[in-house]
């Protein structure tokens, strides 16, 4: 919603016609919306748990793979 509304702005202001552009005076004119300080709260506390569930991932994958070698050192051994 907001980005379509964002777009027809930075689309009525655009200029030319075979590389439209637009300048940054415009651009900077064209109100962005951003969720309130609480949203962006929730939003970065559910990244961040994101991120902790994929460091714990690579870790866990680290480990199957030295396990791994380990087993085919066995194997040829």
């Amino acid at each position: 919603m907001y980005e379509e509304k964002f777009l027809k702005e930075v689309l009525d202001n655009c200029t030319g016609t075979s590389y439209p552009a637009i300048s940054s005076g415009d651009l900077g004119n064209i109100p962005i919306f951003l969720p309130c300080l609480s949203e962006q709260q929730k939003i970065a506390d559910f990244l961040s748990a994101i991120d902790e569930k994929i460091e714990v991932s690579e870790k866990k994958l680290e480990k199957l793979i030295e396990w791994k070698k380990g087993l085919l050192q066995q194997m040829f051994v």
